[in-house]
């Protein structure tokens, strides 16, 4: 017996599907279900019809009639479950999904589990899609983005990595790969990977953008500058590219092209991110009032970090205290909440855990191996952050007979790879290889080889007994500046959040961290023989010849004038990496120094921490 064919309203109902008109055929289906028997059929059609009009209203109630009539419809249940993801009715959707191996249905658990920030259960999910879906490309991406909000690395890579195999045009996963890479500080891969993007779609927009800050991120700023230019030559009036750029421009003290950046866009139709620009033009010219005012326009979703750095330091400068400090205050908790989340021992802590190990017995342990390799022991310049380190490198850099590496990674490198290792072990065969290793690195970062090193990192001041163990013979210049002024400055500084460079989001961290590495510190210097002088900030800045000149002679090297041109060594020195680049290139001032009396009701919880090492270096503390 032939089956009967299907109703004739049912046909005139797919046609519209097919035809593009869901409404129409929504309709008929609305109609027929009102007086026809079989309903499984217009069900179908209708819940297709009503899942194209984004009705989950409709689609819903349909979807569930049909489970009901044939449980087993593999088809309907994952795009009820799909609809109740629309509807955000997450918990009927995920009670669907969950522990499904149907790739539909684990990925939509996926999501909902990602969603909910359930991160273990969501990767759990996402594997269940792939591995019954090899080339499911929405699971792969969403197991990357999700391995990187983890912060598992590597696993994330490989799931977007994956994911271009599958779609190589698809810019999107090149762009996301491309932020892991910069989440994880690859900057070498993250760059490759815009590039490759780049080669795809040489002209858009987002991708040059990021390949312009990829280019920054690994100090090529000519081609950084040159990406951004491409970027802004394509955009119809005003984009981040500007901003970016300007950053840059701004970065190297090149004024005369910031302003010009500033006069080469329209003001009267520029969006309001253009005031972002203005304002910081604004400042470098000297006018804050005018600053401030255009600051304020800055829309507040605009790179928070910088806009709250940029409106604090102009509060500052018009000397409004309670202003500057709640923007700075929002500077640190937008870099926070962009941060992912600190996992396991912070910098202090880890300071405090080494502190623990370094006693008097430890030192006694120290073998007596010593190396005569021919090359001098480098200068150490160290201190706490903010306290007049790039303002002396850069004074260090007017002496022909001193090459400065400025915060470069040759030591850090080192410690990483002797992590577990006892230094006070190391026998000369082991020094010897690592005062190879560091030298070569400090090559590769751009070292000449000829003249006397100058490896100026702050925080190396709590690395003293590694800096001993390799370089016996070397000088440590020591900066030195009120310990309330330095803890107040680098609450204020926008650093890149660096595993040490997070304790100063926080004034209280920032505070217990200054205490841990000071005594990191002398713990250091009164166990071995240290050669070290300090220089002091505020000395510095009234009387440069006077406190530099000590310094030269104790390096046994002849007096230079150069010295004292700071502004002209830092136009030719190239891109600053610290957070002092901005002053750098100004004539010597003293508004920085004993700043912190103005600020003395906000740092008033923190003094009990920093007042003895105040008094210790005989600083007022009133």
């Amino acid at each position: 017996m032939n089956a009967a064919p299907p109703p004739a309203e049912l046909m005139q109902a797919m046609q519209r599907l097919r035809s593009s008109d869901p409404a129409g055929a929504l309709a008929i289906v609305e109609d027929c279900l009102t007086k026809t028997s079989e309903r499984a059929p217009f069900l179908a059609v209708g819940s297709l019809a009503a899942l194209r009009l984004d009705n989950t209203d409709k689609a819903i109630p349909f979807l569930r009639e049909l489970l009901v009539i044939n449980p087993g419809d593999t088809a309907s249940r994952n795009n009820l479950a799909a609809a109740l993801v629309r509807a955000d009715q997450l918990d009927e959707a995920l009670a669907m999904a969950e522990g499904s191996t149907e790739p539909s249905l684990a990925r939509i658990e996926g999501f909902v589990r990602q969603k909910r920030g359930e991160l273990e259960a969501a990767v759990d999910a996402y594997r269940r899609a792939i591995a019954a879906e090899p080339a499911d490309l929405a699971s792969l991406n969403n197991l990357g983005n999700v391995l990187m909000e983890q912060r598992q690395w590597d696993e994330a890579i490989a799931a977007f990595e994956q994911a271009i195999t599958l779609a190589p045009a698809d810019i999107q996963i090149y762009l996301n790969l491309a932020e892991l890479l910069r989440l994880a500080d690859r900057g070498g891969p993250r760059l490759k990977v815009l590039k490759d993007a780049h080669g795809i779609a040489p002209d858009n927009l987002r991708v040059l953008i990021d390949l312009g800050m990829a280019y920054a991120h690994v100090d090529d700023l000519d081609n950084a500058m040159a990406t951004f230019r491409k970027a802004i030559e394509l955009t119809d009036g005003f984009s981040e590219a500007h901003v970016e750029y300007g950053m840059i421009l701004e970065k190297l003290n090149r004024t005369d092209e910031l302003a010009e950046l500033v006069a080469s866009f329209d003001k009267a139709s520029a969006p309001p991110e253009a005031n972002f620009l203005l304002a910081w033009e604004a400042r470098r010219a000297g006018n804050f009032e005018e600053a401030a005012r255009l600051a304020d326009a800055i829309p507040e979703t605009v790179l928070p970090m910088r806009r709250w750095q940029l409106v604090g330091g102009i509060e500052d400068r018009l000397e409004n205290a309670d202003k500057a400090f709640a923007a700075f205050e929002r500077m640190n908790q937008s870099a926070v909440a962009e941060a992912h989340p600190a996992r396991g021992a912070n910098y202090r802590e880890r300071v405090e855990a080494e502190l623990e190990k370094c006693t008097a017995d430890w030192a006694g342990t120290f073998s007596d191996a010593k190396v005569t390799d021919g090359r001098r022991d480098p200068i150490f310049l160290v201190g706490f952050p903010r306290s007049g380190t790039t303002l002396l490198d850069t004074m260090l850099m007017g002496l022909d007979d001193l090459s400065v590496l400025e915060e470069r990674p040759m030591m850090a490198s080192i410690i990483k790879r002797i992590e577990g290792e006892d230094i006070a072990l190391f026998d000369e065969t082991r020094i010897g290889e690592l005062r190879d290793e560091y030298f070569a690195r400090a090559a590769e970062e751009g070292w000449d080889d000829q003249r006397w090193l100058v490896d100026k990192h702050p925080l190396h001041m709590q690395r003293v007994p590694f800096i001993h163990r390799l370089f016996p013979e070397a000088k440590i210049i020591l900066a030195e500046r009120h310990p309330y002024d330095v803890v107040l400055s680098c609450f204020m500084a926008n650093f890149s959040l660096n595993f040490a460079m997070r304790s100063f989001t926080s004034l209280d961290e920032a505070a217990r961290t200054y205490d841990a590495v000071w005594r990191a510190w002398h713990r250091a210097v009164d166990l071995f023989d240290v050669d070290w002088r300090a220089v002091r900030y505020e000395k510095l800045v009234i009387d440069p010849k006077a406190e530099l000149q000590p310094i030269v002679e104790w390096l046994g090297l002849e007096w230079s004038d150069g010295l004292l041109d700071h502004t002209q060594t830092a136009r030719k020195r190239g891109p600053v990496r610290t957070a002092s680049y901005s002053q750098i290139g100004e004539e010597l001032y003293t508004r920085a120094s004993y700043r912190w009396r103005r600020y003395a009701d906000h740092l008033e919880p923190v003094m009990k921490t920093l007042r003895p090492w105040a008094e210790r270096m005989d600083y007022a503390t009133e």
